[in-house]
Formats: C-alpha cells, sequence, structure tokens
C-alpha cells in the first residue's frame, strides 16, 4: 500500500487507524486483480479526502449534501429534459419551414449530451447511483463544452455574462458526488429491465410535452420545467422529503432549483424572491413542527 494514501487522512485518524486502514487493504487485495485493487485503493482515497473535508456521513457536512443529492439529480434532469424539449420545438419550426437539415452538428451533439443527462439522472434516481451520476455529470459538461464554441464568438461583455449559465448546471450535476456513500437513496427498482422502463419512460414524457405543445405557445415554464421536475421529483420518492429536518438541509435542498432558474435565465429576480420568500416560510415552518414534538418539548 502507497504510504502516501496514509497521509490524505487527518493525523488524529491516521495514528488512530492507520496500520488498520493498511491491514485491511493487504487482506482485501492480496491475490486479487488490478482492477480490484484499483478499487480498493479509490475507495480509501475517497474516503480520506471525505474525512478530510468534513463531508463524511458522521460529519454535518456530509448529512447536508446527502439531503440535496436526490434535488440536485431532479434539478439536473429536468434542465436536460427542458433543453431537449425546447430542441424539438426548434426542430419543428425548422421542419415546417422546410429547413430542418440546416440544423448544425454542434446542435446535435449538444442535444446528445443533454440526452445523456437525463438518462444519467434517471439511473442515478431510480437506484444505480455512481454509474448515473458519472452519466449525468459528463452529459453536463459536455453539453456545455459544446455550447462554449459559440458563446466564445459573441463580444466580450455578453461572453463572461453566459460563465454562470455554462458552469451552474456542471456543478449541480457534480454535487451528487459529494453525498457519502452509506447516504445515497436506496435502490428503487431492482432489476435492469426496471430501470430501462424508466428511461424510457423519461424520453417518451419528453417527446409527449415537445408533441403537445412543439411551439411553446403553451405557459413555457410550467410546460417545459415543470412537468419534467415533477416527474423527477415523484421518481426521488417520498424519502428524499423525509431527509429533510432542518433548515440547513432545506436550503440546500432548494439551491439546486434557485441556480438552474436564475443562471438559465427560466425566471426572473422578482420569482426568485418569490421562491425564496417561500423557502423561508417553509424553513420557518418546519422549525416549529420540530420545536412542537414531544421529544423536544420539556417535561411539565
Amino acid at each position: 500500500m502507497n504510504p502516501a494514501w496514509l497521509h490524505l487522512y487527518p493525523a488524529g485518524f491516521r495514528r488512530a487507524f492507520g496500520d488498520e486502514i493498511a491491514e485491511s487493504y493487504r487482506e482485501a487485495t492480496e491475490g486479487a486483480s488490478r482492477r480490484a485493487r484499483l478499487r480498493e485503493a479509490a475507495d480509501i482515497v475517497t474516503h480520506a479526502l471525505r474525512l478530510r473535508l468534513g463531508i463524511g456521513s458522521a460529519h454535518p457536512g456530509g448529512r447536508l449534501f446527502a439531503a440535496a443529492a436526490p434535488f440536485a439529480l431532479a434539478a439536473t434532469a429536468a434542465y436536460a429534459a427542458f433543453n431537449l424539449i425546447g430542441s424539438a420545438g426548434d426542430w419543428y419550426v425548422m421542419r415546417a419551414a422546410g429547413t430542418a437539415d440546416r440544423m448544425s452538428p454542434l446542435m446535435t451533439l449538444m442535444n446528445g449530451c443533454y440526452l445523456l443527462t437525463l438518462i444519467g439522472a434517471v439511473v442515478a434516481l431510480a437506484g444505480r447511483y455512481l454509474p448515473g451520476v458519472l452519466c449525468a455529470a459528463a452529459g453536463a459538461v459536455g453539453s456545455s463544452v459544446t455550447f462554449l464554441y459559440p458563446v466564445w464568438r459573441m463580444p466580450h461583455d455578453l461572453r463572461w455574462e453566459l460563465w454562470g449559465f455554462l458552469l451552474a448546471p456542471i456543478i449541480i450535476a457534480v454535487l451528487p458526488l459529494a453525498c457519502p456513500p452509506d447516504l445515497r437513496p436506496a435502490r428503487r427498482v431492482r432489476g435492469t429491465a426496471g430501470v430501462l422502463a424508466l428511461v424510457a419512460w423519461a424520453v417518451l414524457l419528453v417527446g409527449a410535452v415537445a408533441v403537445i405543445d412543439p411551439l411553446g405557445i403553451g405557459l413555457l415554464f410550467p410546460w417545459r420545467f415543470g412537468v419534467p421536475l415533477a416527474a423527477a421529483l415523484l421518481l426521488a420518492g417520498r424519502r428524499a422529503f423525509a431527509g429533510i429536518r432542518t433548515t440547513a438541509q432545506l436550503a440546500c435542498a432548494a439551491a439546486p432549483f434557485i441556480v438552474t432558474m436564475y443562471f438559465s435565465g427560466w425566471a426572473q429576480s422578482e420569482e426568485i424572491v418569490t421562491v425564496v420568500g417561500a423557502l423561508a416560510v417553509t424553513a420557518v415552518a418546519l422549525r416549529l413542527r420540530r420545536s412542537n414534538r414531544p421529544d423536544t418539548m420539556n417535561p411539565a
């Protein structure tokens, strides 16, 4: 075992458990394949970094990320679905005008990345957590990088204003990686067939919204963002909402949606203020509910 891995741990933890970690690694990798050794080494490094950064399951930071993770995935799925629905509407208009063949390869690549993001978020919410999150993060990075080319051709002052638009989806998609492994959502779908059915359902839902209102004539926000978001939250399930027990957890869970709405231009500043106000009221109600529980009240 490389001694440098142990030095990633905090000094006190390393002195107390360093020998035990080294022995466990030796036993786990004895006679194992190279892939198994790499997996064990990755587990040690990530565990050490979580303890070093204070985002382990025993730390408040880790519990905050665990509470926010399913909602970040839901926001990521809604973001990707919103853009796919918009692209489908654009294609419909171009097809009606007879110019559908002029859709640039760059736009096709960007839509492919959005689809990858959507599939990854759905897979992660279904219970294949790490592969799904990595898939969603790769799609978010790909779509933002693809968008860099047209952004770089814009005037300098507009270019910097769009950095938030490019970075926000990546940060939100990567955020679930900070959730401690033992606090990740439980598998909601056991079999591969069930996961594939959920992915197909998500893609069909996006197609249905695009077919119902291809030109965006209806209310844009409820249709193109609200419907996919409601479906993603339904997939996250009651357990995700039950994990919100404190005001800080509520704020972390809501942050992905607020950031997505603001930087993507789906909501104006006044609407964001309204959302923040509603969250403040919810936080007060949450605190009052906790203070009125029998186990938190002083005995008579």
